[in-house]
């Protein structure tokens, strides 16, 4: 996935929860002076439980220890729009009873997801790292496949496993070292090495649907060990290949890739997924400030 004789710079992507914190912990050991690593944690401003603030203190206190370079970006002076302020969003769309707006909404956590891909890889691109690496578990990937394959989402379905490597240069390579280790495991690891991290789960993901159906896939678990990482091997050997090729062949026949005319990053479209998503955010948020005279702030 990467190595110091390939002279890389590789990006962690760091949250303060067990999955990257065991993961920063590993490659420095593994690489303790010849792989240059740095870590980036997303201020996404999650104020419930103190989520946001907790967790980038244990990232950046845990790169400390380990000597690893940190960087944050604050989402909120970046874009004006925190979690709490979609969070909210959602929150007027229900009291207002404005269901045709509330049918759009894609929930918290995707639009969190969306903000940490863009960012990570933008920044990565622009500071010259050769990959991103993640903290993304086993558990978090056959979860991810269950909920995909239920939602028939072609297009997430043919993203590659371990590793992504995108022909377009401003697609920063990523890996997933723990990609076949179980949630378990890692905690186990965790704890046995001594190794700090939060504990506290995301308020808004202990309500997602994607949180149930990982609920499923570890009662399965119980009964049929070893069902999830024979599940996710099974995948990527057998289906994924046909459906990546079944997939390309659709987009090359209908799309040709193109910049973005807001930030310039690759889209098949006038403009990028993240600049639209960005773009109805906040034209929501002036929405309900103006039919409502609702202030939503970040």
């Amino acid at each position: 996935m990467f190595h110091p004789n390939r002279d890389e710079k590789l990006l962690v992507a760091a949250s303060g929860g067990k999955d990257s914190q065991v993961l920063l912990s590993i490659i420095k050991t593994l690489y303790p002076e010849d792989l240059e690593v740095h870590a980036l944690y997303l201020e996404l401003g999650i104020q419930p439980n103190d989520y946001s603030k907790d967790s980038g203190r244990f990232a950046e206190d845990w790169c400390q220890q380990l000597g690893i370079p940190f960087h944050t970006i604050d989402i909120s002076e970046k874009y004006g729009i925190t979690i709490d302020s979609i969070h909210s969003l959602k929150k007027v769309y229900r009291k207002l009873k404005w269901t045709n707006d509330l049918q759009k909404f894609r929930g918290e956590c995707s639009y969190c997801g969306a903000f940490k891909r863009y960012n990570i890889n933008k920044f990565a691109y622009e500071n010259g790292f050769t990959a991103v690496a993640t903290g993304h578990n086993l558990t978090d990937e056959a979860t991810s496949l269950l909920n995909n394959f239920l939602n028939q989402k072609l297009m997430f379905l043919s993203r590659p496993g371990p590793k992504s490597q995108s022909e377009s240069k401003y697609l920063v390579p990523r890996v997933k070292p723990l990609f076949f280790i179980s949630e378990l495991e890692i905690t186990m690891y965790a704890y046995y090495k001594n190794i700090p991290f939060l504990t506290t789960e995301c308020p808004y993901a202990a309500q997602s649907p994607v949180n149930k159906l990982k609920g499923v896939l570890l009662e399965i678990e119980t009964g049929r060990k070893g069902n999830m990482l024979a599940y996710t091997r099974g995948f990527y050997k057998r289906m994924q290949p046909v459906i990546q090729k079944t997939f390309q062949e659709q987009r090359e026949n209908t799309t040709v890739e193109q910049t973005c005319s807001q930030c310039g990053r690759p889209t098949y479209g006038k403009i990028c997924s993240f600049c639209r998503t960005q773009k109805y955010l906040l034209r929501q948020i002036q929405k309900v400030k103006e039919k409502a005279n609702i202030e939503i702030t970040p």
